[in-house]
């Protein structure tokens, strides 16, 4: 699992992404329970996961088409 921690200054709040790869796609719902076990220990809610990209966000924030 590969994790990257990003602060975009246009937008408000600090992003993490979390990147993980499965072979087959039977791997995928380990491969998510992984993720959701990291995102538990870090305190980080359910409330605070968004699908958005960061860089949309930044491109709404500047008008940007």
């Amino acid at each position: 699992m590969l994790a990257t921690l990003v602060q975009v200054p246009e937008v408000d709040g600090t992003f993490i992404e979390f990147e993980t790869q499965v072979k087959e796609e039977s791997e995928l719902e380990t491969a998510l329970d992984s993720v959701r076990a990291v995102l538990a220990a870090l305190g980080i809610p359910g409330a605070d996961l968004t699908t958005e990209h960061y860089t949309d966000a930044v491109r709404a924030r500047r008008g940007d088409s």
